[in-house]
């Protein structure tokens, strides 16, 4: 009868509609998206787009000339490969560190750049520097593997309450940072990095150390980075770096350093920051080192200016 055979209609044509259905996805393929959902391009979401500029900022204000990123850039200031991998650096944090580093760290030598670069800008700078995990090396960089320092030697410098590391995830040239131990440091206790190799950046600053230390790291000649502010040294201890011929920053903030100390720099070619804020040392002085290393810039406090060229 009709009206029986209506509900084998119906199942016979739902039954031809799921089949098509199913016949049109698997023509189109596991990767057919319906349409009118399309695809956003790799690199189009805000976020990435809020990190690109920064990374223009970062370019324009001239930060690689004292940070490196995956192997490239200076190294008078901390390598930035892997900054936004520490739990603390936040957007925020990186935000008031590029603003005034002295809200983090009053001996800090890095300027301030609250009145140069503007409020929105610092933000998208720091997004970008927060997003630097530690990336791999980019083809073609230089991976540097040396010998890493025994635990015995790692022992000691962390129980003086310092840290000793590679200098960056891909690169294991040594960092070796005695500023937060303070007086636990001692001349003596400098005889443990004699004749340490791939040593390239040492603080000592606010130590105690005097001459006699110094004596102690002068086979670190491997070194491009060396703080010794607030230290006890004197023009004397500055003959122990005077073979330190890849030293591109010294800090001798708040030392006894004179004009006569210098004199021990003159060698040192590829020298480009020096601090001698708080020192006895004279413009006259630096006029005359800056005869012997045209390139170095040289800082003798907040109200004066870096010697001319």
């Amino acid at each position: 009868m009709p009206h029986k055979s209506r509900p084998v209609m119906l199942i016979l044509v739902a039954g031809l509609a799921l089949q098509s259905s199913l016949i049109a996805v698997a023509v189109a393929g596991p990767g057919h998206k319906p349409a009118g959902k399309k695809s956003g391009s790799a690199g189009s979401s805000p976020g990435a787009a809020l990190t690109a500029a920064g990374k223009k900022i970062y370019d324009a204000k001239g930060c690689g000339a004292c940070h490196a990123i995956n192997g490239k850039g200076g190294t008078a200031g901390p390598d930035l490969s892997a900054t936004g991998a520490v739990p603390t650096h936040t957007v925020q944090w990186l935000s008031a560190q590029i603003a005034n580093p002295k809200t983090h760290n009053p001996d800090s030598t890095m300027p301030a750049f609250a009145a140069t670069v503007q409020a929105k800008d610092l933000t998208t700078m720091a997004t970008y520097l927060a997003n630097l995990k530690g990336a791999a090396s980019p083809a073609g960089a230089a991976v540097h593997k040396g010998t890493a320092p025994s635990p015995a030697l790692i022992a000691k410098i962390e129980k003086l309450g310092g840290m000793i590391g590679p200098v960056a995830q891909n690169d294991d040239h040594l960092d070796i940072n005695l500023h937060l131990a303070g007086a636990n440091v001692s001349d003596a206790s400098l005889t443990a990095l004699s004749g340490l190799k791939g040593v390239v950046r040492l603080d000592l600053g606010t130590t105690p150390i005097t001459d006699i230390g110094m004596q102690h790291i002068k086979g670190l000649t491997e070194l491009t980075e060396l703080h010794l502010e607030g230290t006890k040294i004197s023009d004397a201890g500055l003959t122990a770096i005077e073979g330190m011929k890849s030293l591109s920053y010294l800090n001798l903030y708040n030392t006894g350093i004179t004009d006569a100390g210098l004199g021990h720099l003159s060698h040192l070619t590829n020298l480009k920051h020096l601090y001698v804020w708080q020192t006895k040392v004279t413009e006259a002085g630096v006029a005359n080192l800056k005869k012997e290393l045209p390139n170095v810039e040289v800082v003798m406090g907040w109200d004066t200016a870096p010697a001319k060229k």
